[in-house]
């Protein structure tokens, strides 16, 4: 009998999923010693129960996506026999997150040390290919992914095209100045502008460190929430510029509210 995980891969590869999303689903699997045809709504149903028990609803929440996605694969495959077709999945509830970017400021104090940083890749120091890092990721909104991705061929102008990665699809963004500037420090080692110079774990974990030396919270990620926060502070949809087709998804996930509260003013005293 085919297993949930050959399942999962073999899923995988016929939609032609992104690696990151590929990932998560043998992750999921892993978890689970289940056959694909245990991919019932009562089984489904009993593990996301237990599951809000030991981890967070938003977990959970993205568990029962990836489970009802496996599910319709294989009722159109015919591999279940569930009486309970028609029924969907119980519902998991989870409170909407806070989202936190960096401020103007914090980006400029994470760049002063960024400039300071010792160390490097094999092809790159990191006060020189750090700073470029946050600049592009900063200007661009670009998943870490795409990030590692671009390169100098996509670039005309101040215009970056490219397709991405998680939706394959077509995206184009506008770099500023200063990003535009910070790629032309970095040495040209092959096609791709940050990919030639430097690997996912090796950025991820350099990042991490320069944060915590800059004494700020959060990661890499926060470069893309400060893009979409300032982006709608400037009246750019942060919808198109981060490329997302789901529309209210960048506002929900990537606007930190209490920067855009900036833009607000109190209701008036009374008296």
């Amino acid at each position: 009998m085919l297993t949930l995980l050959d399942f999962a891969r073999q899923y995988a590869s016929t939609v032609g999923a992104s690696p990151g999303y590929t990932e998560q689903l043998v992750v999921l699997c892993k978890r689970l010693p289940w056959l694909v045809s245990d991919l019932t709504v009562a089984r489904i149903d009993a593990y996301l129960t237990d599951a809000l028990h030991r981890l967070a609803p938003t977990t959970v929440q993205n568990h029962r996506r990836m489970l009802n996605t496996l599910r319709k694969a294989a009722l159109r495959d015919g591999l279940v026999v569930d009486a309970s077709i028609g029924r969907p999945l119980r519902r998991v509830k989870a409170d909407p997150p806070l989202v936190r970017a960096w401020t103007h400021e914090e980006l400029r104090s994470l760049l002063a040390v960024a400039a300071e940083m010792p160390g490097g890749t094999l092809k790159c120091p990191y006060r020189i290919l750090l700073p470029a890092w946050i600049l592009v990721g900063y200007s661009s909104g670009l998943r870490l992914g795409d990030m590692l991705a671009i390169t100098y061929d996509q670039l005309r102008g101040n215009r970056l095209a490219l397709v991405m990665r998680k939706t394959r699809t077509p995206h184009v963004v506008l770099l500023d100045q200063p990003s535009l500037d910070a790629i032309q420090t970095l040495p040209r080692c092959g096609p791709r502008i940050f990919g030639s110079l430097v690997g996912r774990s090796q950025i991820i974990i350099s990042l991490r460190r320069l944060v915590k030396k800059a004494g700020l919270t959060g990661s890499g990620k926060y470069l893309r929430r400060s893009s979409a926060t300032y982006a709608e502070m400037a009246g750019i949809s942060a919808t198109g510029h981060l490329g997302h087709r789901t529309p209210g998804l960048a506002q929900r996930h990537y606007v930190d509210q209490l920067l855009m509260a900036d833009l607000r003013r109190p209701v008036p005293s009374i008296g």
